[in-house]
């Protein structure tokens, strides 16, 4: 499981720190295992549930999400080195991207007539306190946790780290315009 999540996820490679790049693998392999999915099921999972016939799928949204934070961590940190030096953590961001909805395994599930609604663990929990529990038990420090439990609604009004607020406007910039695309915004 480790390697088919690997070849689907190489951006985990960006991840410096090695003992952190195996906690974000670990915290995958625990939220697959939990939610009877496969590696193979990101990329058939929706990313959302929220309109229907999502055509996008949890892969796909993930890997954009963290594509896109890359992108404004080497920009913003480029242009914020030694103007205040207000610069992103790389791991801290990365981690936290790949990271963001990792609670979906637990919070969904597919029925038997194919379509995807909410699982018990769903309609108790949202995925971002599921995936801050999953990743805390796999050995995800506390700050990046942050990131995943505060990345939706959830973290309105809350204080966010510098990559909790990049993580959060990246995903719903996502969110919001492929949900506009089909014409549900």
């Amino acid at each position: 499981m480790r390697k088919a999540i690997l070849e689907l996820l190489p951006e985990i490679n960006w991840i410096q720190n090695l003992q952190l790049c195996e906690a974000v693998v670990d915290s995958y392999v625990d939220a697959l295992t939990e939610g009877g999915w496969e590696p193979s099921d990101m990329d058939k999972i929706p990313f959302a549930l929220a309109f229907p016939n999502c055509p996008t799928s949890y892969l796909c949204h993930v890997k954009a999400v963290t594509r896109m934070c890359r992108m404004i961590l080497e920009e913003y940190n480029s242009i914020y080195q030694g103007q205040g030096d207000f610069l992103l953590d790389n791991d801290r961001l990365i981690a936290g991207a790949l990271l963001h909805d990792v609670g979906k395994f637990v919070e969904w599930k597919k029925g038997e007539d194919g379509n995807y609604g909410k699982s018990q663990t769903g309609k108790d929990l949202r995925h971002p306190i599921s995936g801050t529990v999953i990743a805390m038990r796999n050995g995800i420090p506390s700050d990046i946790a942050h990131i995943v439990a505060y990345h939706a609604h959830e973290g309105d009004g809350v204080k966010r780290s510098p990559e909790a607020v990049i993580v959060n406007k990246v995903d719903m910039m996502n969110f919001d315009s492929i949900r506009s695309h089909l014409g549900h915004l």
